[in-house]
């Protein structure tokens, strides 16, 4: 029997100020954790991001910081306004690559 507990990252993927996607994935990350998972959140706007370059060799300390911490993670789960009909947020798509 495994006895890992499920670690989920959330992503927080709004700019606004008063988020109602960040508070519903808050939402989502405290079941989460309710149902014996260790959650934490990643908010777009906390962790200041740069634009995706693929040939910058040298990441700032923002970009590793993300990475470190997600790719500990079981589970993600991402929170977005919906834009002008696009799938991703314009503020998540610089980092996804």
């Amino acid at each position: 029997m495994r006895t890992d507990r499920l670690k989920v990252v959330g992503l927080g993927g709004s700019l606004a100020q008063h988020s109602t996607s960040l508070a519903a994935l808050r939402i989502a990350l405290e079941g989460a954790v309710e149902a014996g998972a260790t959650a934490e959140l990643l908010d777009i706007k906390e962790l200041s991001l740069p634009m995706y370059d693929p040939a910058n060799e040298n990441p700032p300390d923002s970009v590793r910081r993300m990475c470190v911490r997600s790719m500990k993670q079981m589970a993600w789960s991402g929170a977005a306004p919906c834009t002008t009909g696009r799938s991703v947020a314009p503020s998540r798509t610089h980092w996804i690559g």
